[in-house]
């Protein structure tokens, strides 16, 4: 792979976390923009490349984000092939794509957030429903306020088993759902991210047998193929997460929960701070670890 991204130019860049690719040969993460924007795509190239993030405006002369359309990128147009070529290739390029006009994402996407968010803080039935044999695998684990690990409170499933002509995956386990409902929910929003990250790929499989061909090498003639090792993968963990404030970062979602369980916004605001719990190392040996 070293040879091949000297071959290319190609950045080196890893993916976005927290829809992750397990273990098998699923080469894409698919991460979810709060708030409808595009869906941004990164492939797992090599080491990892850093992005400070920004507080002040930003410089105008700094390069934005490529960006493609959802309709050309299916149809592989000579645009969409310049775009990605721009995003992955050559010692400037950012490794990354945002994939725009994804019919009906922003809605998709917050009807998601929506359904994980109720999971999580206000419906204890449907958490019994879908509970997870452990925190790394599919369904529910974790306790909303309470947890202390990294992986916190989490509904993980495989997409691969959802997608049509999906099946269970026997090393990750069968996916579980607290109803038929909260399934199509998270189907419907990852179904088309999946789609858009095999066309990235298609798209990368024709600009390196180019870039090959010209250097005397051979990439999809040879049988090689990108597109095709994250089609047959048997696993793509998806994780929707609910980071807990007492972990990371001061919130008011954890009042969501105690609303529903009948409490008043005057109890809840004047909760004194929770002693921090001790940790608890859970142990895992799964397909989804380290997720």
């Amino acid at each position: 792979m070293a040879m091949l991204r000297k071959a290319l130019g190609l950045s080196s860049a890893r993916g976005f976390l927290k829809n992750v690719s397990s273990p098998s040969l699923s080469v894409f993460n698919f991460p979810c923009v709060v708030g409808g924007g595009p869906l941004v795509l990164r492939p797992i190239v090599g080491a990892p490349r850093l992005f400070a993030t920004r507080t002040a405006k930003p410089d105008p002369k700094t390069p934005s984000i490529v960006e493609v359309d959802y309709e050309e990128l299916r149809q592989q147009t000579p645009a969409a092939l310049e775009l990605l070529r721009k995003a992955f290739v050559g010692p400037k390029a950012y490794g990354a794509v945002a994939v725009i006009n994804i019919p009906d994402y922003g809605r998709k996407l917050t009807k998601a957030f929506r359904a994980g968010i109720d999971l999580a803080l206000s419906d204890p039935e449907g958490r019994k429903r879908a509970a997870a044999v452990s925190n790394t695998y599919p369904g529910w684990s974790g306790t909303p306020g309470e947890e202390t690990h990294p992986l916190q409170s989490s509904f993980l499933f495989n997409t691969k088993e959802e997608i049509p002509s999906g099946r269970v995956d026997p090393y990750f386990g069968k996916n579980i759902f607290p109803s038929p409902e909260y399934r199509q929910t998270w189907v419907d929003l990852a179904t088309p991210m999946h789609d858009a990250a095999l066309d990235v790929l298609r798209g990368c499989d024709t600009i390196i047998q180019e870039d090959l061909e010209r250097n005397g090498l051979s990439w999809t003639s040879a049988g090689r193929s990108l597109h095709q090792l994250a089609k047959d993968g048997p696993a793509l963990a998806s994780r929707f997460i609910c980071y807990d404030s007492g972990f990371t970062r001061e919130d008011n979602l954890l009042k969501e929960r105690d609303l529903s369980a009948g409490r008043s916004e005057i109890d809840v605001a004047g909760d004194p701070p929770a002693s921090p719990e001790p940790l608890v190392v859970k142990m895992a040996g799964h397909a989804g670890d380290g997720l």
